[in-house]
């Protein structure tokens, strides 16, 4: 992937679309059962495109090709995804192992100290301590 043809308006723009699905993700999410299939889908491809404008900004922090003022917009919008991670798997069935995805890609996020308050069933626990355990416990 050539990052280099990616200019910063372009990154703003990026931004812009993941700032706006983030900030409207909680309405999203109360209005969800009263959406028909055709708007469902409209707000799934929708997200596609967030999706994967949102992998591209990781390549780019990681390349170095965000400003400051663009990394701290991006670990912003990666937190506030993150804390509505209830919201992402009621309306497109992405639990908070899919959203770790953003830390693979590349956030400004893992260097914050600030903790973060996620919503996380108890299901996703036991899958993650599973996966992350060096042998069993007795």
């Amino acid at each position: 992937m050539q990052v280099q043809q990616y200019t910063s308006g372009q990154i703003d723009t990026f931004l812009l679309g993941y700032q706006i699905f983030v900030a409207d993700l909680a309405e999203t999410a109360a209005d969800w059962n009263k959406l028909d299939a055709e708007e469902r889908s409209d707000y799934g491809a929708n997200l596609i495109q967030i999706w994967g404008n949102r992998k591209l900004l990781g390549i780019l922090f990681q390349a170095g090709k965000l400003n400051a003022q663009q990394e701290r917009r991006l670990a912003i919008l990666d937190r506030q995804l993150l804390e509505q991670s209830g919201a992402m798997k009621q309306c497109f069935g992405f639990d908070l192992s899919q959203l770790l995805n953003i830390f693979q890609w590349g956030t400004p996020l893992a260097e914050s100290v600030q903790p973060l308050h996620l919503e996380v069933e108890p299901v996703l626990l036991n899958r993650l301590a599973t996966a992350f355990a060096l042998s069993p416990t007795t």
